[in-house]
């Protein structure tokens, strides 16, 4: 029969062990991504959530807001909505089939990897997007990353 002690102990490890791997982030941090024509613009929360409703149409220096999204089912997509948006990816898309179906607005342009979402918003004025943070290298490209803030 193992020594009760030894035995929780031995527990405790493995669980703090199985709980650190689990807290520990399987990937980069999804980051927001903005053209650098769009430099000092000032983005809350709410903002960035009308942006991907599609209701806020145009920045501050007028330019039009043009949006990029990648595929629902991609994980930086769901990151994305989770973590920046607050709401689950299915919501987010039945507003823009609301908006298409009713004819008052129309859906993001989707695009199907990371260096497409980091072309599109590095050669579109008022483009904005995200990526995983370990698939951009800004310093080469147009493009700026943007913190949210309430």
């Amino acid at each position: 029969m193992p020594n009760i002690k030894s035995y929780s102990v031995r527990s405790i490890f493995v669980f703090l062990c199985l709980w650190a791997a689990s807290a520990s982030p399987s990937s980069a941090e999804t980051i927001l991504i903005m053209n650098a024509g769009l430099e000092g613009e000032q983005l809350s929360n709410n903002d960035l959530l009308r942006v991907y409703a599609m209701k806020k149409r145009t920045w501050s220096n007028g330019e039009p807001v043009v949006v990029y999204t990648l595929p629902n089912k991609s994980r930086q997509h769901r990151d994305f909505v989770y973590n920046y948006l607050r709401m689950q990816p299915h919501h987010l898309s039945r507003l823009w089939h609301k908006l298409v179906f009713s004819g008052t607005g129309s859906k993001p342009e989707v695009v199907n990897s990371a260096a497409e979402m980091l072309e599109k918003v590095a050669n579109t004025p008022g483009a904005i997007g995200y990526l995983d943070g370990t698939e951009v290298n800004m310093a080469s490209q147009s493009v700026i990353a943007v913190d949210a803030h309430d």
